[in-house]
């Protein structure tokens, strides 16, 4: 089986959980239809890329320099989408959301994993400037504190670290970059977070658990498959890149569990589910 449509079906339970979920919650129709439409969109995009790949009679691969050009373009552009939202204040609230037309995205988590995954490549396949690189994790990581977000920040930094310390050599690089990691996450940590946990998006586990201890488990089993999919395609298709995200969405689910931030894929929202689909795409067109 295609490694897209294996991380698909390791995703499937926590998607099809969000909606039964919100139903149980009494989450507006709007809402879930959402969140099926951006599921849907998601699963069949992938699915057509991957279509589209196989039937390809001739393998295109573009050079690396074309790879670095398109991997930082792609990097810049999150960071200045990060640096609009905050052109989206909300009084006494974080300035975590990308307003388009009617609706909120949380842009961090919809470019995050997809932001790890090309850091990842530029800083272990590529032949790219660490310094750079570490600056552009730098940058992210400071968007995140100003925002506040906490959890996010703390997701990437732990994800960042493993990125810079699974390369050979440059001990001192990697110990400046621990500490400047480690600082912005204190900073971020001290300041306040106004928002309450909603039972559909933080709250999930909770809420399966009000239903009895089997839907329970079986939340947290639709959620655990997410990290271990990911973990199977770095080892198993030789695709290391996953594996940073994978520890991203285990502390992602860890805080999520605490209510700092959505559960992805199970709890409501668009912008978890975006960042899940999007590192499949960018897998298939790496």
């Amino acid at each position: 089986m295609r490694a897209s449509w294996l991380l698909i079906l390791f995703g499937l339970p926590s998607l099809i959980g969000s909606v039964l979920l919100m139903r149980l919650a009494g989450a507006g129709q709007s809402l879930q239809v959402q969140q099926m439409v951006v599921a849907i969109i998601g699963t069949a995009y992938v699915l057509w890329r991957d279509r589209t790949n196989r039937d390809q009679t001739v393998e295109r691969h573009s050079s690396m320099p074309q790879q670095i050009y398109n991997g930082v373009a792609t990097l810049v552009l999150m960071l200045l989408g990060l640096g609009a939202c905050f052109a989206f204040p909300e009084s006494g609230n974080p300035v975590r959301w990308l307003k388009l037309g009617g609706l909120r995205l949380y842009f961090s988590a919809a470019v995050l994993p997809l932001a790890l995954y090309l850091l990842a490549r530029l800083h272990w396949r590529l032949q790219f400037s660490v310094s750079v690189n570490v600056v552009l994790m730098f940058v992210f990581a400071a968007l995140l504190t100003l925002q506040p977000d906490v959890s996010q920040l703390i997701a990437f930094a732990l994800a960042a670290l493993f990125i810079v310390w699974h390369r050979a050599g440059g001990s001192m690089l990697k110990v400046g970059v621990t500490a400047v990691l480690g600082l912005l996450c204190y900073r971020c940590w001290q300041q306040p977070d106004p928002l309450q946990p909603v039972p559909y998006v933080e709250g999930v586990i909770q809420l399966a658990g009000g239903m009895g201890i089997v839907a329970m488990l079986a939340a947290i089993l639709s959620v655990a498959l997410i990290p271990i999919g990911l973990f199977y395609g770095a080892i198993k298709r030789s695709a290391p890149e996953l594996m940073p995200i994978a520890l991203y969405y285990i502390a992602i689910m860890i805080f999520a569990y605490l209510g700092f931030t959505p559960m992805p894929l199970l709890g409501f929202g668009a912008g978890p589910v975006i960042g899940y689909f999007a590192v499949l795409v960018m897998r298939q067109n790496s």
